[in-house]
């Protein structure tokens, strides 16, 4: 014990001498839980800058710019008088879309010659684009429907039989899992854990390549009495602690504080946690048993980091992927802890049928330590030719 403390010590005082550890380590991952949680603190984006193009100034078009002001989701911050002034505010970024309603509109609606209602969205910018659209869709058929509703009182139906022509399938939907539809019980629950695993590939990398770069793999050996797994024990526990720490405090941020769903034990939460920094660190281990140049190494765990945001199966769904992707979402951290988030989370499963996910990151652990006699080769190899460079000078 006194000697993983010895080199636990050792590990801190790096720490404290090199800002972008504390940078990575620290400050990255609390301003990523910040900026997701005050990014998204009301669920959905309210208030969506629109514009209205109202070529008609009719009765039934002022109605429908009210009806579609009245929206939570929208805001129309400008009239503009022509299709030209819509388009170069959208272009400026002032708005996300525009509405643009012709001339003669409830003149050609009432004659029954179905009129255009035509929308424009900046789907550059994927979600306020489609809860423009959403929005935009919506008012449009709760008008036809309106029209529809005062001409066949006109005609003398009931208001029964008219609702039964207007749906004659009434709709009962369920939004399992996220009924409020709250886009930050998506996407604080998947790319905030993606970017801790990001983090834990690149401080871990760079604390163990940074021995051999500034040439302290002797001294390194040295603090542990000749024992390599006692070194590497020593240097990976002081992040393992803070990276789990981390994870334990966003966790309790979101199930705790922002009440997220949570239909099991925060206990097996935590495990998962602790089984993904753990996992994410192996990772580096085995990259670094396979390839020999630090450099290759550096940028391998760095872009199996970065695709994990896309191949993690947040957005696109992995059954739908093509045959080599699906493999390569195996191989990724984030996409087990995340079965394991959706599973038991937010469907409530026994821990029996998340029983794959969990074998799953215990195996990176369990390769890793198989692989580990290639890496002391490696250091051992490292710290003989570093001896003959100084018995040489």
């Amino acid at each position: 014990m006194s000697t993983l403390w010895r080199i636990m010590v050792r590990e801190w005082r790096r720490i404290v001498a090199q800002p972008l550890c504390w940078g990575c380590m620290i400050g990255a991952p609390l301003f990523g839980i910040l900026f997701f949680v005050t990014l998204l603190n009301e669920g959905l984006p309210e208030h969506i800058p629109t514009a209205v193009v109202d070529l008609d100034n009719s009765a039934l078009s002022r109605s429908f710019v009210r009806q579609l002001q009245a929206q939570q989701a929208i805001d129309i911050a400008l009239q503009c008088d022509t299709y030209i002034d819509a388009v170069q505010a959208m272009q400026r970024n002032e708005v996300y879309g525009f509405v643009l309603i012709p001339s003669r509109f409830e003149e050609l609606l009432f004659d029954g010659k179905q009129p255009p209602l035509s929308f424009y969205t900046n789907d550059a910018y994927l979600i306020p684009g489609s809860l423009l659209y959403e929005c935009y869709t919506t008012q449009s058929m709760l008008m036809s429907a309106a029209v529809i509703q005062d001409l066949l009182l006109s005609l003398g139906f009931s208001p029964q039989r008219i609702m039964s022509l207007l749906q004659p399938i009434a709709i009962d939907s369920h939004a399992l899992g996220n009924p409020w539809v709250n886009y930050s019980i998506y996407l604080s629950n998947s790319f905030l854990p993606a970017m801790l695993q990001l983090m834990v590939l690149l401080v871990t990398m760079y604390a163990v390549a940074s021995e051999f770069k500034k040439g302290s793999v002797r001294s390194w050996l040295l603090a542990a009495r000749g024992s390599f797994l006692m070194a590497l024990a020593g240097k990976l526990l002081v992040y393992t602690l803070v990276f789990f720490v981390e994870g334990v405090l966003l966790q309790s941020m979101l199930y705790g504080y922002l009440h997220f769903p949570l239909h099991t034990s925060i206990w097996r939460m935590m495990c998962a946690m602790f089984l993904l920094v753990v996992a994410s660190q192996s990772i580096v281990l085995i990259v670094l048993s396979l390839v020999s140049s630090h450099s290759i190494a550096f940028s391998a765990v760095s872009v199996l980091g970065v695709v994990s945001f896309s191949l993690g199966g947040f957005s696109f769904p992995v059954p739908d992927m093509y045959a080599p992707f699906k493999v390569l979402t195996n191989l990724l951290p984030v996409r087990h802890y995340f079965l394991i988030y959706v599973n038991n989370a937010l469907n409530g499963y026994p821990l029996y049928y998340c029983r794959d996910a969990y074998m799953a990151l215990l195996l990176f652990v369990v390769i890793a330590l198989l692989m580990l006699p290639r890496m002391y080769r490696a250091v051992v190899c490292y710290e003989r030719n570093e001896n003959v460079e100084t018995f040489k000078s």
